[in-house]
């Protein structure tokens, strides 16, 4: 049963994080659809990074390897996402 539901979350998610940047990076669809799945998209992110950084400290005084682990992967994200958005912004403004 565990299967199952791991299988299904993953199938939504991965169907509307996919959706998402399809249908944000096509100028066919009117911005009223565009720019709430693209706010939507980029919160579930930042949620992700959060999560990450708060398990990096909340982690640190049990297991300092895990803590840091944690830490620096959720700072990974952030610069990761940070540089592919400056990477998009400037490739529009071409």
């Amino acid at each position: 049963m565990d299967f199952f539901i791991e299988f299904v979350l993953e199938l939504v998610l991965d169907l509307f994080i996919e959706g998402s940047i399809e249908v944000s990076s096509n100028h066919k669809f009117s911005k009223w659809i565009r720019y709430p799945l693209l706010v939507l998209l980029l919160l579930f992110f930042a949620a992700v990074i959060f999560l990450l950084f708060f398990l990096g400290v909340y982690l640190l005084p049990e297991n300092l390897a895990a803590g840091i682990l944690m830490f620096v992967l959720g700072l990974f994200f952030l610069i990761g996402g940070i540089v592919k958005f400056i990477k998009m912004y400037r490739r529009k403004m071409r």
